[in-house]
């Protein structure tokens, strides 16, 4: 069977890619992205993810290839959507983008059996989808297939989390199940509407857990009470709160922006969503507000280490320490950055960073960054690192 990933080469597409070559399914792989089609043909991985770099080695050329034309589509029996859909500035989700791919991609697909989206959007744009098809003259099954992944992790993941499938007919979950049973240790059978409303949800849920988290340690370090030793005595033993996670920075492309999807979809009254995305978003500014009340900063140079997302990744979308940074860029004397995953024309490197900073500031939490040993003042709310943190 022959597989069209459209957007394949981006962090969600090419672990999908690779492992449906590796299954057997002959993929091509169609991008806009040119240099990371060129990578990809030179098998090189264009960002880090465990695992792919050993599968892309392996994957013979004519298993899987990547291109920048939707000639290729045109041969294939399944086709797959993912690309991102942006939030836009007023929290409406910017759906434009996906339909103009359909629209210029009409004309590609007449030998397509099925078209699966893995694209997060929100309750019943599969629906509407299908619906233009059908009004083009297109007999073609839809389904809404969403990933549910770890960035970084996606490999591991796609081989063994339950793959969720979104269908109006028993023919389009025949033709999607058929692909994912392959890959997945089971596929469970939703309609559309239940699989577009879950994925927001299961983004909405652990950003929730982080704002509680985050919240829960801006009351401690507000009332000089130890929050690391809170959370030791809450989860210690504790399986109702085994799950709850540390307080830190929760960002990326995905949880923000899913949050405001669903907060849209239910007409603006996502009140738990709403205060999240106000505790999360702003906890840079808490920390350098603690950070004045300890230091006069405004003749310190503060160094911030890591700023991707989260740790172990590449990623800075959406990143908060590029908030911190501008935060902190407003207040302090000067402010210098360092990543062990990610390079920037003015990033430094750690060890110049621990030399030239009067305070530190762990923003990613980079394995890296566990055998780290200073006598600077450090924020390391991540604990991350061996030195004491300042809170």
């Amino acid at each position: 069977m022959k597989i069209s990933i459209i957007g394949g080469a981006g962090r969600v597409g090419l672990p999908l890619a690779l492992v449906l070559a590796e299954r057997g399914f002959t993929v091509n792989i169609v991008d806009s992205d040119a240099k990371r089609v060129e990578q990809i043909n030179n098998k090189v991985m264009p960002f880090v993810e465990i695992g792919a770099q050993e599968i892309l080695n392996a994957t013979h050329n004519l298993t899987l290839k990547a291109t920048t034309v939707l000639d290729e589509v045109k041969e294939s029996e399944v086709c797959m959507l993912v690309i991102g859909t942006p939030v836009q500035e007023n929290g409406s989700p910017g759906t434009e983008a996906l339909f103009e791919l359909i629209r210029v991609m009409t004309p590609y697909l007449g030998n397509t059996k099925i078209l699966i989206l893995r694209s997060t959007v929100y309750p019943g744009v599969t629906r509407r989808i299908k619906k233009y098809l059908l009004e083009n003259g297109l007999q073609i099954e839809v389904a809404f297939c969403p990933e549910r992944l770890i960035e970084g992790n996606a490999i591991y993941e796609l081989k063994n989390l339950p793959q969720i499938i979104g269908t109006d007919t028993a023919a389009a979950f025949k033709l999607a199940a058929e692909i994912f049973e392959h890959i997945s240790p089971e596929v469970i059978e939703t309609t559309p509407e239940e699989a577009e409303i879950m994925k927001l949800f299961a983004n909405s849920l652990r950003y929730l857990q982080f704002g509680i988290a985050n919240e829960f340690f801006e009351m401690c370090v507000d009332n000089d009470i130890n929050w690391e030793n809170v959370w030791f005595a809450l989860k210690h033993n504790y399986p109702r709160a085994a799950g709850f996670p540390m307080p830190g920075f929760a960002a990326g492309p995905c949880l923000v922006k899913d949050t405001q999807q669903l907060k849209y979809f239910y007409n603006g009254n996502f009140e738990l969503g709403k205060s999240a995305l106000e505790v999360n978003e702003k906890l840079p500014d808490f920390l350098v507000k603690k950070l004045e009340q300890l230091f006069d900063i405004s003749d310190k140079t503060i160094g911030i280490l890591g700023m991707t997302f989260k740790g172990e990744i590449d990623d800075f979308r959406q990143s908060l320490s590029f908030r911190l940074k501008r935060v902190l860029s407003t207040r302090a004397k000067n402010v210098i950055c360092s990543d062990s995953q990610l390079q920037k024309d003015y990033f430094v490197k750690i060890d110049v960073l621990l030399e030239l900073s009067d305070i530190i500031i762990v923003a990613s939490p980079h394995i890296q960054y566990k055998t780290l040993v200073t006598d600077k003042p450090i924020l390391d709310i991540w604990r991350i690192t061996k030195n004491k943190s300042l809170f």
